[in-house]
């Protein structure tokens, strides 16, 4: 994590943004969890003393411009961040009743043929995905789904 750190400040650095406490804070909480988090979930994870919530965004928002963070889309009102990883990446799966998001790491994701697909008919160099599944969770199993 020390060299993640350290390649982060640097990237920072090389582009004129100082890599400031709240900046480490955010990569440091986006590195350690499991699944994208919301800019108010991201700012209550943080010591005080706090950053006001437009400086999460910002942040966010540089970071995710940068290849530092990744910006993901749950079909919701808001995005959700998570922690950009060379290589490595999840999937995952909402409940659309209870709103319940879980993170999986599949030992295989082999989308070579859809990639090829989009290579071939739009010529895309397709270099990263992501991929989200929706339904209902075991505990939610028999109750209506939300639309």
């Amino acid at each position: 994590m020390d060299n993640d750190r350290d390649a982060a400040c640097e990237r920072f650095r090389t582009l004129g943004h100082p890599a400031t406490r709240g900046r480490g804070e955010i990569l440091r909480i986006l590195a350690e969890s499991p699944l994208p988090l919301s800019p108010r979930e991201i700012r209550e994870r943080i010591p005080n003393p706090k950053p006001d919530a437009s400086t999460v965004y910002r942040n966010l928002t540089l970071m995710v411009s940068i290849g530092l963070v990744r910006s993901v889309a749950l079909h919701e009102r808001s995005r959700r961040y998570e922690a950009a990883t060379d290589g490595a990446h999840r999937h995952r799966v909402v409940c659309r009743t209870c709103g319940r998001i879980e993170s999986f790491q599949p030992k295989r994701c082999d989308l070579s043929r859809i990639e090829n697909d989009i290579r071939g008919a739009l010529g895309f160099d397709v270099t990263d995905h992501s991929l989200e599944f929706f339904g209902a969770c075991a505990a939610c199993g028999g109750k209506k789904v939300k639309r």
